[in-house]
């Protein structure tokens, strides 16, 4: 039985890998930076391994056009990319958000095992969640009803979302928005959120009121999504999220109870961690595109 590639194509990184239903192998991962297409990595990849393995799962951040198979990365130059014109002579490819192959991925092997409602909740680069209400996966007419992140928090704020919108949850609280916001805030140029976490850390207290004020952003949005989908267990990952996770813990789900109408759900990390999105990728392909 020939393998599946699994391909996660994230806001930061591009990474790949070979999948036989449980493990990945044959790991490579990529900066996302620069003038090069993701598609010269991808189709590379897929040159060396080609006679092995015919089935593609493509996990991408970005809105996405599913009937036409193309997935605009906002945070690379607005590219859009066709992947399924682009890479049908590789084998059969099949596509969806990174947050849905996230939740597939916990669904499967995770923290959402036993749940017919769950949600996938990412803090990186933005803010992005894969859904399941009532055993379904949702989708939406193009492939974005997930897409939390832009949920508008602030309507009379002018701080621009990566999208070009405003207002919104990611526009505040997303990794790459942060140091704007940060900078907006307190006066104080900062470059990362990991710089802002090092001086949250290090006892600054302008950085603490900042954490405490995302924080409570962050529980608004986290609240929304309890109130609109009232899942049995939320399950958190994220670059931002892994690296601060303890703190995330202590402080989101107490601030969040203030804003739910609905039973809190289960908070938990996801057991893949840094590998759900990926390894989701390998399900899809799995099911040759079939969600639940």
């Amino acid at each position: 039985m020939k393998c599946t590639i699994a391909v996660d194509v994230g806001a930061t990184n591009l990474r790949l890998a070979t999948f036989n239903g449980k493990e990945l192998k044959d790991r490579v991962s990529f900066k996302l930076q620069g003038s090069v297409n993701p598609l010269n990595h991808i189709t590379a990849y897929l040159e060396k391994f080609s006679k092995s393995c015919n089935r593609i799962g493509i996990a991408s951040a970005g809105p996405m056009d599913l009937k036409n198979g193309t997935v605009t990365l906002i945070n690379y130059n607005n590219l859009t990319i066709n992947y399924l014109d682009s890479l049908k002579e590789y084998g059969k490819v099949y596509i969806t958000n990174d947050c849905i192959a996230g939740l597939l991925a916990e669904k499967k092997f995770g923290e959402a095992k036993w749940a017919e409602n769950a949600v996938y909740l990412t803090f990186s680069s933005g803010i992005g969640a894969g859904v399941m209400v009532d055993g379904h996966i949702l989708i939406g007419k193009d492939g974005n009803a997930h897409e939390v992140g832009h949920i508008v928090l602030n309507y009379e704020d002018n701080i621009e979302c990566g999208c070009g919108k405003t207002g919104h949850w990611e526009a505040f609280c997303g990794g790459k928005s942060m140091p704007k916001f940060y900078q907006k805030t307190t006066g104080k140029k900062v470059n990362t959120p990991e710089e802002i976490f090092k001086l949250y850390y290090d006892g600054s207290p302008e950085a603490a009121e900042f954490i405490e004020r995302c924080m409570n952003i962050n529980a608004a949005g986290l609240a929304s999504i309890i109130n609109v989908y009232d899942p049995d267990v939320i399950v958190l990952s994220g670059s931002v999220y892994l690296n601060n996770e303890e703190l995330f813990l202590k402080k989101l789900p107490q601030l969040t109870k203030k804003y739910v109408m609905n039973r809190m759900p289960v908070i938990k990390t996801a057991t893949l961690r840094e590998d759900s999105v990926i390894v989701g990728a390998g399900v899809l392909a799995s099911l040759n595109g079939k969600l639940p």
